[in-house]
């Protein structure tokens, strides 16, 4: 049992993965919300780090494991796998709707979403490519769906327009 301030822990996580999304104020609210073991001593939260990599596993739907996820914004996890693995083609906007569809498992801190870098490697990026397709967004299903409620409103709908004649005073 290793017991660490939340800044203790922050510096090893950093230490470990230097370009973690994981601060301070990102435990402080997984704390809040009772989603990671704390404890307090005096005025101080602590926590045991070694319960630290369960817990972040266990919110991320991972194996029970020991190993810390990698754990980064959205837009970081984008610039990352663009930079270490362009065969991927995935962008941003297909990984929010994996996201939105509860295909890439996250953590949400506010009105930020957290993700994993191991969610696009095995055995778990196969969450995501089930049901994916990248011709049809469920973005651009949606709009179509809106344009043939449309249409089919306006076509049922027996209206004669009426036309008035303006003159002008030639």
């Amino acid at each position: 049992m290793r017991v660490r301030t939340l800044n203790q822990i922050v510096k090893e996580i950093q230490e470990i993965d230097p370009n973690t999304a994981i601060n301070k104020y990102m435990l402080f609210a997984l704390i809040k919300d009772r989603k990671i073991p704390h404890g307090n001593h005096g005025n101080r939260t602590v926590m045991d780090f070694d319960a630290v990599a369960p817990s972040f596993n266990e919110l991320l739907n991972f194996k029970k494991g020991k190993e810390l996820p990698q754990i980064r914004t959205i837009r970081a996890a984008v610039s990352e796998l663009r930079e270490k693995y362009p065969e991927f083609g995935i962008g941003e906007e297909q990984i929010r709707a994996c996201v939105q569809e509860g295909r890439i498992s996250s953590i949400v801190v506010g009105n930020r979403r957290y993700i994993a870098m191991q969610s696009f490697f095995e055995p778990y990026n196969e969450r995501i490519m089930s049901g994916y397709s990248p011709s049809v967004m469920k973005k651009d299903s949606i709009s179509r769906d809106v344009l043939d409620q449309m249409s089919a409103a306006i076509s049922r709908q027996t209206i004669i327009p009426k036309v008035t004649r303006v003159r002008t005073g030639k």
